[in-house]
């Protein structure tokens, strides 16, 4: 949040035109996604794409769908990419999904709202515009339909497709950016104890 950046601009008040930059994103996106469930209903929930900063580069940043899935949530989401972007330096900031919960639903009824809220976003996506890649409850199976809708829209699609436009061929650069902030931290935190990462081992949990 910019109250965790407030010390930072504290003790370097030169760039604090920076904070007025970071206080609000580019663009907010909202739209509705109508899709069919499988008794033949029409559905509709909302869809979300935050487009915070594209001043490093194209917006770059996930998707996620859930019922807990709101503006503010994705705001939050997208204001913390742009922190993690930047350390990887090319790439802007961007984040987006639906209230859409893809636990309680079938196959095609996730294949039938992919393809609905695809439709919508094509709009403002594109390779050198916004690259939109996984998240939580976005998965290769949904970025597959996502991406297949988007092919059909966008005729001139780019062949890079699954890799560029939905973070393949980022995503193992973006990863190491997240890599280099642990290693700071580590690195700050040993120093301030006097000792250092040379010679030391770590154990890496999760996913």
């Amino acid at each position: 949040t910019m109250q965790s950046l407030s010390p930072v601009f504290d003790r370097n008040p030169k760039y604090a035109w920076v904070a007025k930059q970071l206080i609000e994103p580019d663009r907010l996106i909202q739209f509705r996604v109508p899709w069919l469930d499988d008794s033949g209903n029409i559905r509709q929930n909302r869809g979300f794409r935050v487009q915070y900063s594209n001043a490093l580069g194209p917006y770059n940043g996930g998707l996620t769908f859930g019922s807990h899935v709101n503006t503010d949530y994705i705001t939050s989401l997208a204001f913390d990419t742009l922190i993690s972007n930047s350390l990887y330096g090319n790439v802007g900031s961007a984040f987006g999904g639906s209230d859409f919960n893809v636990r309680n639903k079938s196959e095609s009824e996730i294949q039938r709202f992919c393809q609905s809220y695809m439709t919508e976003l094509a709009k403002y996506i594109g390779d050198d515009i916004d690259l939109p890649g996984m998240g939580a409850g976005v998965n290769p199976q949904e970025i597959g339909y996502l991406y297949g809708q988007y092919k059909r829209i966008n005729t001139h699609a780019s062949r890079r497709g699954k890799g560029l436009l939905w973070g393949g061929l980022l995503e193992g650069k973006l990863c190491r950016a997240y890599g280099f902030g642990v290693v700071h931290f580590a690195n700050k935190m040993l120093t301030e104890k006097g000792d250092s990462l040379q010679g030391k081992r770590c154990i890496i949990t999760g996913s």
